[in-house]
């Protein structure tokens, strides 16, 4: 692996539903070796959606904010 790779991580897509309190694991990913995620889903609801990394030993968890999906 070269000095810019990174081994693949375990990320969770998360969804909550509008007017929701709670979000939920819809799908797990691995990052490819330069920290890219990439997920296909199709929504059914309005709601936000958001990664969120567990963290490691040796990096922090880190979760994105919620972007709202208005489904029509």
């Amino acid at each position: 692996m070269s000095p810019r790779q990174q081994r693949p991580q375990s990320v969770r897509l998360q969804f909550r539903p509008k007017g929701g309190n709670t979000y939920s694991t819809v799908k797990t990913v691995k990052s490819d070796t330069t920290g890219k995620l990439k997920a296909n889903f199709t929504a059914a609801a309005d709601g936000y959606w958001r990664w969120h990394f567990a963290g490691t030993s040796t990096t922090p968890a880190v979760t994105t904010a919620g972007d709202f999906v208005d489904v029509r």
